[in-house]
C-alpha cells in the first residue's frame, strides 16, 4: 500500500493569532474548491458533468485524501488555528496541527517550554522534535533531543495502556484523550560535513541517538533490546486482544510508535539551494534501510525539508523514497502552500 503524502508547514516565527485564522480562512477556501475539482478527476480545474454536486464532507473525504496536510504555527497562535480546522470539520481526516517543540518534563519550573499535554489541549498531532534552528541556534544537544523522543514515545505507552483499561466501549468520546502524538525529528548535515563525504554517518548517528528509546530489530540488538522488544509485543498484542466493543476496534488503530523523519540539510534550509532530487533520494534511501535494519518500527515515514518551493515540489515527489515535504518559507504564503500541496497530490 502506498504511504500518504505529508504536506507540512512550519511557519517557525511569524504570523500573529490574527494572521494564522486569515490564512487558514483562506487555505479551506481553496482546498475546498481543489476536493471538487479532485473527486471530479480534474486537478486542473474543469468541471465534469456537474461535478459540483454532492456535499463538502463527502468530496472532502474521497478528493482530498492523497496527502495529509501540517501546519505548525506558533504556540500563541495554535488555539486560533484548532478552532478553524474544527469549523471546516470535514477536513479533519486530513488536516492536523503540529507543535514546533515540546519539552520533555511534564510540568514544573522549566520558563518558556511547553509540555505535552498542552499541545494535546490543541489537538496537535505532532510534534517537531529537533529542528536545525533549534540543534544550532539554541545549542539543543543529542541527548536533550533523545529525551523529548523518548517522552513521546512514553507518553504514548501510556495512552495505549489506557485504552486497555477503558470499559464504557464509546470510542468516539475518547477519541481526543486516546490520540498519540506523532515525533516529527529533523536530522541533517550542514555543508561542511557534506563535502566530506560523512553525511551517511553524521545521519545515522543523529538517528541512533534519537531514537534508542525505540524497539530495536530483533536480529541485531542486545539481549536487553530482546527482551524489550518482547515486552512491548506482548503489550500490543495484548491491546489487540481488547476487542470488547468500540473500544477495542479503536484501540487497534492507534499506533502509539508511529514516527516520521524530517531529512533538512542544513546548507539548504531558507538559502533557496535545495537539494537534488537525486542526492535527496539517495539520503530518503538510505534512512529507509537504516531504520528497517535496526529497528522494529512499522509505521514510519521519511520527508524531505530544505527550500521546498513550487518548482521543486513535483521533481522531490517523484522520487521513491521521499514521502512528502516540510516547508518553511514557501508555506507563509496560503496560495504557495496550496499550490506545493495540490502539486504533490496531482502526482
Amino acid at each position: 500500500m502506498k504511504k500518504k503524502k505529508i504536506i507540512a508547514a512550519n511557519f517557525k516565527m511569524n504570523k500573529t493569532h490574527v494572521e494564522v485564522r486569515e490564512y487558514l480562512k483562506s487555505f479551506f477556501k481553496k482546498l475546498k474548491e481543489f476536493s471538487r475539482t479532485f473527486n471530479a478527476g480534474d486537478v486542473n480545474g474543469n468541471k465534469e458533468n456537474g461535478s459540483d454536486s454532492g456535499s463538502s464532507r463527502k468530496s472532502a473525504s474521497l478528493g482530498a485524501a492523497g496527502a495529509e496536510i501540517i501546519f505548525a504555527p506558533s504556540f500563541t497562535a495554535l488555539n486560533e488555528a484548532y478552532n478553524i480546522i474544527e469549523e471546516n470539520f470535514e477536513f479533519r481526516n486530513i488536516v492536523k496541527l503540529a507543535s514546533q517543540n515540546v519539552y520533555c518534563e511534564s510540568s514544573g519550573a522549566y520558563t518558556g517550554e511547553i509540555s505535552i499535554d498542552m499541545i494535546k489541549a490543541f489537538s496537535c498531532s505532532y510534534a517537531i522534535i529537533g529542528h536545525s534552528e533549534r540543534r544550532w541556534i539554541f545549542n539543543e544537544s543529542e541527548e536533550l533531543i533523545a529525551k523529548k523522543i523518548s517522552a513521546i514515545l512514553n507518553y504514548n505507552k501510556k495512552i495505549e495502556t489506557d485504552i486497555c483499561n477503558a470499559c464504557d466501549n464509546n470510542a468516539e468520546k475518547h477519541s481526543a484523550k486516546f490520540a498519540a502524538i506523532t515525533p516529527i525529528l529533523c536530522v541533517g548535515e550542514n555543508l561542511e560535513i557534506r563535502k566530506s563525504g560523512k553525511a551517511f554517518d553524521f545521519v545515522a548517528a543523529q538517528l541512533n541517538s534519537a531514537l534508542n528509546c525505540y524497539t530495536k530489530n530483533l536480529n541485531v540488538g542486545t539481549e536487553q533490546n530482546k527482551d524489550e522488544f518482547r515486552l512491548t509485543k506482548n503489550a500490543k498484542s495484548l491491546k489487540n486482544n481488547h476487542d470488547e466493543g468500540n473500544i477495542g476496534a479503536f484501540a487497534s488503530n492507534i499506533d502509539t510508535e508511529k514516527l516520521i523523519i524530517a531529512y533538512e540539510p542544513i546548507w539548504a534550509i531558507g538559502t533557496g539551494a535545495s537539494i537534488e532530487p537525486e542526492d535527496g533520494e539517495k539520503m530518503h534511501k538510505f534512512i529507509y534501510e537504516y531504520l528497517t535494519d535496526n529497528y522494529d518500527i512499522k509505521n514510519f515515514s521519511v520527508i524531505y525539508g530544505g527550500s521546498v518551493t513550487e518548482k521543486n515540489i513535483n521533481f522531490l515527489m517523484e522520487k521513491n523514497h521521499i514521502d512528502g515535504v516540510l516547508v518553511g518559507g514557501a508555506s507563509l504564503d496560503p496560495q504557495s502552500f496550496f499550490n506545493i500541496y495540490s502539486f504533490a497530490v496531482s502526482k
